[in-house]
């Protein structure tokens, strides 16, 4: 029994030993740039290389800090019609993740198909509870990539994702954490600086026209 349980442990040593020893990739061939960003062929190039073709007449707003990132997003999960995709590393109980799950929890009582896919890792600060009541009032919630003892190894494969796609028609991206040091200004040492893209006020409005 001892046997099994040393052997057992020198296992895991080894394995967190191995995941977090190995040094960081590094990218070392250069991709050469065929075009420039205003070339017809490089549009095709990066509509094949990316799914859906890169499609004229969109507008992008750049949000700095939370106080500007955090109503522009809430405002357009609170739009929402149809549906609302919402994938984040950092989700963190407190004050802006609550306003967060009573958003998304609102849209989905009202009929909106509501997908929220959380990093294990980067969410392991919220509240289960939180994750329970959006749960409950039937948004589909998920962790991505929860520790289990056969995947030790892979610990560090997060999703580093910050998605918000409403309507399949507005979007939002960059790198804002759902947690209380993003809110504000960055108005001191505890309070982070941050950018996100994406649409806001009356534009968010005009979109949806």
């Amino acid at each position: 029994m001892y046997i099994a349980l040393g052997v057992g442990l020198a296992l895991i040593a080894a394995l967190l030993y191995v995941n977090l020893s190995a040094g960081e990739r590094r990218v070392t061939h250069e991709i050469p740039h065929l075009y420039p960003v205003d070339h017809p062929q490089f549009f095709r190039a990066m509509g094949m290389l990316l799914g859906p073709d890169i499609v004229s007449g969109n507008k992008v707003h750049a949000l700095n800090n939370g106080d500007e990132i955090f109503p522009a997003m809430l405002e357009g999960i609170r739009g929402a019609r149809k549906t609302v995709l919402f994938e984040t590393f950092i989700y963190w109980s407190g004050e802006i993740g609550d306003e967060f799950a009573r958003a998304l929890s609102e849209r989905a009582r009202a009929g909106v198909k509501v997908h929220v896919l959380l990093d294990w890792l980067g969410s392991i600060k919220v509240d289960n509870q939180m994750v329970d009541t959006m749960r409950d009032a039937g948004v589909e919630v998920h962790r991505f990539h929860p520790l289990r003892w056969y995947n030790l190894g892979r610990i560090n494969n997060r999703t580093h994702r910050k998605l918000l796609i409403v309507d399949g028609r507005i979007g939002f991206t960059g790198g804002v954490g759902i947690a209380p040091p993003w809110t504000g200004h960055a108005q001191d040492e505890e309070h982070w600086r941050d950018t996100h893209y994406g649409s806001k006020g009356r534009w968010w409005r005009r979109c949806r026209a």
